[in-house]
């Protein structure tokens, strides 16, 4: 053939003896060649690593925004992606409500950062369970303050098997994609009262590999009932009921552009992939958390598909605070298009904008969803009555 031609110099220089005719007596030789030629496919990899890491931009240094008078609400921020960007955004003078399942841990981070950050107002901390719809929509109901960001942070990645909560949803379903949608419709005047009303889904780029089934999901609460099938080696359950979830949450943030008023917009992103705690809970084997720790980490940061713990809450800080973002609606942003900023594509507002999955940019597997996520939780007023825009 004639990729096997083109190829056929490189072969003749690692697999001298294995190219030649099938009469050489010497198997000595042959066996020597044979293993270099098994040495191909690495050169090739090692050569695709270098080349990837000194051809990828880093995600580059954030604008800084003054955030006096601007109430973020977010989730998960007693840990990970969503504590490090709770400290940056206290650092630039944002007033944040932090709705955690530990209070005094919570407390504990709010003391933190209004000592660490005097000009800030005192983070607000209050008991918030996303596994409970009763506790979201307590939340809501108790605070009673101003909203002007969303930022749907917390997420669990699952045991890989069918676990519910006390709703009867699959765990990822809820904790990851139901509550904060039931959030954002019980939020969502509050959010549009502001000139800045913005909704923020820190979703991930396994929603590549979710799949969603509308029949499981109405009668089965669950996305896809043959999820456990997608378990994958050294990653758990990413593959499985954490993609849909995932997925879910890019679908609900285009349906949510569609529908938003008085300026407000809604972006989903891939944060980063980053050593947090959400393997924490994960059954892994000593050669496996070897080889994840010594060999995957390290290649991925080296190619700038993992980041620094400096670079991975980038995206969403940039996607919840730049003002440029406001004048575009229903975008997704990735980690994995860098930089941030001046990034030669135009303004601001393009840096950083990627192609969700396929199925994720379907309008109709959106409003399918969005319709079927308003029946399961039984919402029929407010933000599940609007009209498409």
């Amino acid at each position: 053939p004639t990729w096997t031609a083109r190829f056929y110099p490189v072969l003749r220089v690692f697999c001298p003896y294995v190219m030649a005719p099938a009469k050489s007596a010497n198997r000595i030789a042959k066996i020597k060649a044979l293993f270099g030629c098994m040495t191909v496919p690495y050169f090739v990899a090692a050569f695709a690593v270098i080349w990837k890491s000194v051809s990828t931009p880093g995600l580059g240094e954030l604008e800084r925004v003054d955030l006096t008078g601007k109430t973020f609400v977010i989730t998960g921020a007693t840990s990970g992606l969503g504590l490090w960007q709770a400290e940056v955004l206290s650092s630039w003078n944002a007033s944040l409500v932090l709705p955690v399942r530990d209070l005094e841990r919570g407390e504990a981070i709010a003391a933190r950062l209004a000592k660490e950050n005097p000009a800030a107002p005192k983070p607000v901390v209050q008991h918030l369970d996303l596994a409970s719809l009763e506790s979201v929509r307590t939340f809501a109901a108790e605070y009673d303050g101003p909203v002007d960001v969303l930022v749907h942070n917390a997420a669990i990645l699952g045991t890989g098997e069918l676990t519910r909560t006390e709703d009867g949803f699959e765990e990822c379903l809820q904790v990851n994609y139901l509550s904060g949608f039931l959030l954002t419709s019980l939020l969502i005047d509050r959010i549009e009262q502001s000139a800045a009303g913005r909704v923020v889904h820190v979703s991930a780029k396994a929603h590549e590999w979710g799949n969603i089934s509308m029949e499981d999901f109405r009668t089965r609460k669950v996305l896809d009932l043959e999820f456990e099938k997608r378990r994958l080696k050294m990653m758990g359950n990413l593959g499985g009921s954490y993609a849909d979830s995932k997925l879910a949450q890019v679908l609900f943030s285009g349906a949510l552009a569609r529908r938003l008023q008085n300026g407000a917009v809604s972006h989903a992103l891939h944060p980063a992939i980053v050593k947090t705690g959400l393997l924490r809970n994960q059954d892994f084997s000593g050669p496996e958390v070897f080889l994840h720790d010594n060999i995957m980490v390290p290649v991925s940061r080296l190619v700038g598909f993992m980041q620094s713990e400096e670079d991975a809450p980038k995206t969403q800080i940039h996607v919840s605070t730049h003002p440029s973002l406001q004048m575009v609606n229903g975008r997704y942003y990735s980690a994995l298009v860098p930089p941030l900023l001046n990034c030669g594509r135009g303004k601001a507002e393009s840096c950083g904008w990627a192609d969700p999955s396929e199925m994720a940019a379907d309008r109709f597997l959106q409003e399918d969803l969005f319709e079927a996520t308003c029946d399961v939780l039984g919402l029929e007023d407010g933000l599940c009555k609007r009209s498409v825009s």
